[in-house]
C-alpha cells in the first residue's frame, strides 16, 4: 500500500509538471498534447495499481462503460448550464472502483466530452480536476458510506478543486501578469457558477449514489473484477 500511494503521489506530481509546461511554456498552445499526456498519465497509475492481478476485460469493459456515461451525463443537460451528473458519476466510479479508476474516469470523461463542448486551454485544467475529483474519492470512500458525507464530498470538491483549478486556466491567460484584483474578480466571477454545479452534484449524488454503487457492487462480485487483496 505504501509503494502504492507513493507512484500515485510521482504521477500526481507529473501531471502537475505538464500542467506547468502548458502554462508557462506552451501558452495554453498545443493543449491536445498536454491532454493526451494527463490521459496517458492516469491510464499508467492505473496498470501500476494493477500489476498483481492483472485488470480483466470485464474491468476494463466497465470502466469505458462509465466513461461513457458519465460523458453522455454532460451532453444531455447541455441545456442546463453547470447543472450536470458527471462529476457525480465519477465520484460513484472511484468510490466503486479505486482511485484510478477515478481518476481515468474524470480525466477521460472532460476531455471527450469536450469535443462536444469545444476544446481548448481550458480542457488539461478540467482533466486534472475532474481525475483529481474522482481520484480522492476513490481514496475516501472505496467502502461504502452514508450518503451525506459523499453529497458534501461531491459539493466542496467542485467549488474548491474544480472551480479553483479550472479557474487557473482563466487566470493565467486573461492576463500575462496577474494582479491580486484580477485573481480576486476571476474567482469572485466564477463562483457563482461553481456554486450551482457543487449543488447540482450533490443533488445527484443524492438520487444517484447508493443505486448506482449497489448495483456496480453486484457486478463486481458476479464477475470478479477486483480482487479482495486489492480491495483492501
Amino acid at each position: 500500500m505504501q509503494r502504492k500511494n507513493v507512484i500515485n503521489g510521482i504521477l500526481l506530481g507529473l501531471i502537475l509538471l505538464l500542467l506547468w509546461y502548458g502554462i508557462f511554456v506552451l501558452r495554453g498552445k498545443d493543449y491536445y498534447y498536454i491532454s493526451l499526456g494527463i490521459m496517458l498519465t492516469g491510464i499508467i497509475g492505473f496498470l501500476l495499481s494493477f500489476e498483481k492481478s492483472r485488470p480483466t476485460v470485464a474491468l476494463l469493459t466497465m470502466i469505458a462503460t462509465l466513461c461513457a456515461v458519465a460523458t453522455a451525463s454532460r451532453i444531455v443537460f447541455f441545456f442546463l448550464p453547470q447543472i450536470k451528473p458527471m462529476a457525480a458519476i465519477v465520484i460513484i466510479a472511484g468510490a466503486a472502483f479505486g482511485a484510478e479508476t477515478g481518476f481515468i474516469t474524470g480525466a477521460v470523461s472532460a476531455f471527450v466530452s469536450n469535443f462536444y463542448f469545444g476544446q481548448g486551454s481550458w480542457t488539461p485544467f478540467q482533466m486534472f480536476a475532474m481525475g483529481l475529483i474522482g481520484f480522492l474519492a476513490g481514496l475516501f470512500f472505496r467502502k461504502k458510506k452514508s450518503r451525506l458525507p459523499v453529497m458534501l464530498y461531491g459539493f466542496f470538491s467542485v467549488i474548491i478543486l474544480y472551480g479553483g483549478i479550472v479557474d487557473l486556466n482563466t487566470l493565467f491567460f486573461a492576463a500575462k501578469e496577474p494582479t491580486p484584483a484580477l485573481v480576486l474578480g476571476v474567482y469572485a466571477s466564477g463562483f457563482p457558477f461553481n456554486l450551482l454545479y457543487g449543488a447540482a452534484t450533490a443533488f445527484f449524488l443524492f438520487w444517484l449514489y447508493f443505486p448506482i454503487l449497489n448495483r456496480l457492487e453486484r457486478i463486481q462480485k458476479k464477475y470478479s473484477l477486483i480482487d479482495k487483496e486489492e480491495k483492501k
